[in-house]
């Protein structure tokens, strides 16, 4: 059957029933046909609100004063890390909109139809790496219910047990059977909401998550803020002289790479957009969300100092400030469960959106012939299971942010940088989207895999880990791994530009034309865009 392409309002459309190579193409990875492009820029706020009001944004404040930082520059640096990723995650996401294509299928312009699975699989296992920490989350929260339920007495002997680390170690049949069931609930949601079908359930499911941890939210800093009479000035005690640069610099990249997994992914979604207004629009209140769960989690852990709730005889000790464990201890039952109630749907619903969703489409695109979408959510559930993820979330600050946001920090940043640097510069936003589909297309450079992506990618990663693993405990190597993100990003898209311009393209662009003034493109696209351009143009 020949295939179609329309180009409307910037976004362009392919035959919904094209199908072009078997392995490259399945159903669930075929372009989004018009009439699924249904989201509207209230619907992508709705995902971050549902994504980004979580116990972990909570308690990333908190972490911030555990490093050393003051009050204050938590909340500055919590707003300019989420400002910063959400540069990429728009660029990422014009893709997704402009050509319905999920990430691993854009990614393929970018690596190569067979190179594309290498930064796929990267943010899989990151992003199922979250998932057992939200799924850890989830679990803690239905263990308080049952031990404010039916084992209050139990409840009050971890007071001395305070962190996250705590459950699973003196409750661990409750809390590994909870485990389960959330396992088996979040297949049950994806299995009845297909990517071919526009995944229309899991949008509902977010309209509904974010208001309700929204209002859970705004009740759980009320009542903190109440029981400590509104006294939020002992963290204002802690770290006034604020932190040294370089412990200032991790927290700020600690924020970008908090969710750099989602500036990868953002296009699985946007896919579905109905114009680039309404993603973009619908994304920009993302830092100002961030900042502001962040801001109540200070307020509200000053509070809790003051009434006697937390008590703190170090910054070192907020890592330990578990908001779910002081709900259980302090809040009265009548709050306290509808409010673990809602944590539990809400983190539900960000382990859906950001951390289970792109892992299925990611390990489908490893052999999308016989791996539908679900298959790959099955597979990616199993490693996350195996990665157990959730330990570097409970054991120590520094594990939680150097062996785990600043480390995977590095890899996403490497992948992102490559990401800005080809789409938006080296290409100019246009791509064939038949290729994408194509054994002989432009995308397959050298055997299925562009050579500037693997050796931009190896070399940020390697100069960005030089310091943690041990090669050189150099200043200048310590700050660049507590810069990871922002240093992988550059050394990797900067990189990569060069050597597809100067090499690649030339050599294994299959007739691309341009320069890096005009942007690359191959003829057949270009002409497209022209002749939209022109219809345009004539329609004035």
């Amino acid at each position: 059957m020949t295939d179609k392409i329309e180009i409307d309002n910037g976004q362009v459309f392919l035959d919904k029933e094209n199908k072009i190579n078997d392995y490259l193409w399945n159903p669930d990875f075929n372009p989004v046909p018009k009439d699924l492009r249904k989201w509207g820029a209230a619907s992508f706020t709705s995902l971050w609100f549902a994504m980004a009001v979580i116990v972990p944004t909570w308690t990333l404040a908190t972490v911030g004063l555990a490093l050393g930082l003051s009050w204050t520059q938590v909340i500055i640096y919590m707003f300019l890390g989420n400002l910063i990723i959400l540069i990429p995650t728009i660029i990422q996401s014009h893709g997704g909109a402009r050509y319905g294509a999920a990430e691993p299928q854009l990614t393929r312009s970018r690596w190569g139809i067979y190179g594309a699975q290498i930064p796929s699989w990267i943010r899989s296992v990151i992003s199922m790496g979250w998932w057992g920490i939200e799924s850890f989350i989830i679990a803690e929260a239905a263990t308080y219910i049952y031990l404010v339920s039916a084992k209050a007495s139990s409840l009050k002997t971890l007071v001395a047990y305070v962190g996250p680390g705590t459950l699973p170690k003196y409750f661990p049949t409750v809390f590994w059977t909870i485990f389960v069931i959330v396992i088996i609930t979040q297949l049950i949601i994806f299995y009845i909401s297909p990517p071919v079908k526009g995944q229309n359930p899991l949008r509902i499911m977010a309209k509904i998550a974010a208001p309700i941890m929204v209002v859970s939210f705004v009740i759980m800093f009320y009542l903190f803020m109440s029981a400590g009479k509104f006294n939020f000035t002992p963290i204002t005690t802690y770290n006034k002289a604020g932190a040294p640069l370089i412990v200032q610099l991790a927290f700020i990249n600690s924020n970008v790479a908090y969710w750099a997994t989602m500036a990868v992914s953002m296009p699985d979604y946007t896919k579905y957009a109905k114009s680039q207004f309404s993603q973009t629009v619908g994304q920009i209140p993302m830092p100002f969300i961030m900042m502001a769960v962040g801001a109540m989690a200070l307020l509200g852990a000053g509070a809790s100092i003051s009434a006697g709730w937390l008590h703190v005889s170090s910054s070192a000790g907020f890592f330990n400030y578990d908001p779910l464990e002081l709900m259980a201890l302090y809040f009265p039952s009548y709050f306290s469960i509808p409010l673990l109630i809602a944590v539990i749907i809400g983190t539900f619903s960000v382990n859906v959106f950001a951390n289970s969703i792109a892992p299925g489409y990611d390990i489908a695109n490893t052999y999308p012939k016989r791996l539908t979408w679900f298959r790959g959510i099955v597979i990616g559930v199993i490693i996350s299971v195996l990665l157990g993820a959730y330990t570097a979330y409970s054991t120590s600050v520094y594990t939680y942010v150097d062996g785990w946001l600043l480390a995977y920090g590095a890899l996403l940043g490497m992948v992102e940088g490559i990401i800005v640097f080809d789409y938006a510069i080296l290409r100019h936003f246009k791509l064939n989207i038949r290729d994408l589909f194509r054994y002989d297309g432009i995308y397959t450079f050298l055997h299925g895999f562009n050579p500037a992506a693997l050796i931009s990618g190896t070399v940020a990663v390697i100069i960005t880990y030089v310091y943690p693993w041990g090669i050189s405990k150099a200043y200048i190597f310590q700050l660049l791994y507590d810069n990871s993100w922002i240093t992988a990003f550059f050394i990797a898209g900067i990189l990569d530009l060069l050597l597809n311009a100067f090499w690649v393209i030339p050599k294994y662009g299959k007739n691309q034309i341009g320069s890096l003034k005009s942007g690359y493109v191959d003829p057949e696209t270009q002409s497209l865009f022209d002749a939209k351009m022109a219809a345009s143009s004539g329609k004035k």
